[in-house]
């Protein structure tokens, strides 16, 4: 029995690593796609998170609320002093 004539365009890569990336690709861009969004989404995540804690959290120049701090404690240098301020 003769096998049947291949329709179209047979695709062929190589048995690398970039091979296997190019051949996601091909067969799965919606996969491939949304993997590296996701890659760029967490990476926006550490970097919000790391600007986060440089920036000593959320400390904002004015509160809702009041906070007693000491005068020793080393938390006191981070809080303005909202008198002294260079808003009019």
């Amino acid at each position: 029995m003769p096998y049947p004539k291949e329709i179209g365009y047979k695709v062929k890569f190589p048995n690398t690593l970039m091979g296997l990336f190019k051949r996601g690709w091909w067969e799965i861009p919606e996969i491939m796609g949304t993997s590296c969004l996701a890659l760029v989404g967490i990476g926006l995540a550490i970097g919000g998170m790391w600007r986060y804690k440089r920036e000593n959290g959320a400390n904002p120049e004015y509160k809702m609320t009041y906070t007693v701090v000491r005068p020793d404690d080393p938390r006191a240098q981070l809080y303005k002093n909202p008198v002294h301020t260079k808003y009019p």
